[in-house]
């Protein structure tokens, strides 16, 4: 039997450099870190990078510069495509999504929930698993963007709401603190702040706002 060690050798040189290029992706331009809270655009990012680094391995006819060449060109796209998702509202509300209350003091938004395909029974065993067993118990319930199913119960102290992200207001959020653009506003208004655009987040936490410029810390 002969072994063609030129090719194994070009073969296990190309997994290296797959499993390299596979975790610089991973670390550098994939948003969310871990699977289980994955965004569609880490989603997207994963699944086409999966494409590249297969079809570069198992594809005799692609040799290294050439794979080297794709993966540059990818990675400037993924940076212009994270750019876009993470600093315009539009790529966000595309590519990552945004929070969706579908309980707000106990009353179940019924448009949403068929919206997002969720029945009462995929419901009620997220509230056990929350150790909630009823709907008054419930102040707030939103779908995180990641799927993922965060609840408030009544009485909590330890809720907050992010109002502006990265220069934007985010008017769903200040509906859930029955607030209105108008007041969030004002309150900038009170502590001298007239350019929304220079805030990297505004926080809404037992009944302050915490604010934050994207020049804090900057010398």
């Amino acid at each position: 039997m002969h072994i063609n060690f030129m090719i194994y050798g070009i073969m296990i040189i190309k997994l290296i450099m797959a499993i390299v290029a596979a975790v610089v992706f991973m670390r550098i331009f994939t948003p969310s870190g871990t699977l289980k809270n994955m965004t569609p655009l880490a989603v997207i990012i994963n699944f086409l990078l999966s494409a590249i680094l297969s079809e570069f391995i198992l594809n005799k006819n692609i040799n290294i510069s050439e794979f080297i060449i794709v993966i540059l060109i990818y990675g400037i796209l993924i940076s212009i495509l994270n750019r876009f998702a993470f600093y315009t509202d539009v790529g966000h509300r595309i590519f990552i999504g945004d929070p969706m209350v579908i309980i707000q003091n106990g009353q179940i938004d019924v448009k949403k929930m068929e919206k997002l395909k969720i029945s009462a029974r995929d419901l009620a065993v997220a509230m056990r698993q929350h150790k909630v067993h009823s709907l008054r118990e419930i102040e707030m319930a939103q779908i995180e963007p990641n799927g993922e199913l965060t609840i408030v119960k009544r009485g909590e102290k330890k809720y907050s709401v992010v109002v502006i992200d990265n220069g934007d207001i985010d008017e769903s959020a200040l509906q859930k603190i029955n607030r209105s653009e108008k007041w969030l506003r004002a309150q900038l208004r009170k502590k001298r702040i007239r350019d929304i655009e220079n805030i990297f987040v505004a926080q809404w936490h037992n009944g302050k706002l915490k604010i934050v410029k994207k020049d804090a810390g900057k010398k």
